[in-house]
């Protein structure tokens, strides 16, 4: 129901400009999140074409259309490095 490969391998081109951030591709909303503990963001397959992006252990964005989701995961992430 969850492609991960194909997931993963699209957040790593397009994130691959941030070297410092840890990123988790998991393929699993139910494990996935605890598995993914250590990270600083997490993509998670919810299955049905979805997917719920994490800021560290919290979800943020839950639903996004996964065409939509690594853009929407790259924007949550430049925002958090932007000064304040």
């Amino acid at each position: 129901m969850y492609d991960l490969q194909a997931a993963f391998e699209a957040v790593k081109a397009r994130t691959g400009h941030l070297g410092d951030v840890v990123i988790a591709v998991m393929g699993c909303i139910v494990n996935g999140p605890g598995e993914m503990a250590d990270a600083d963001y997490g993509y998670v397959g919810e299955g049905g074409g979805k997917v719920t992006i994490y800021k560290g252990k919290e979800p943020v964005l839950r639903h996004v259309p996964d065409s939509e989701a690594v853009e929407k995961l790259v924007d949550l992430i430049e925002s958090d490095r932007k000064p304040h």
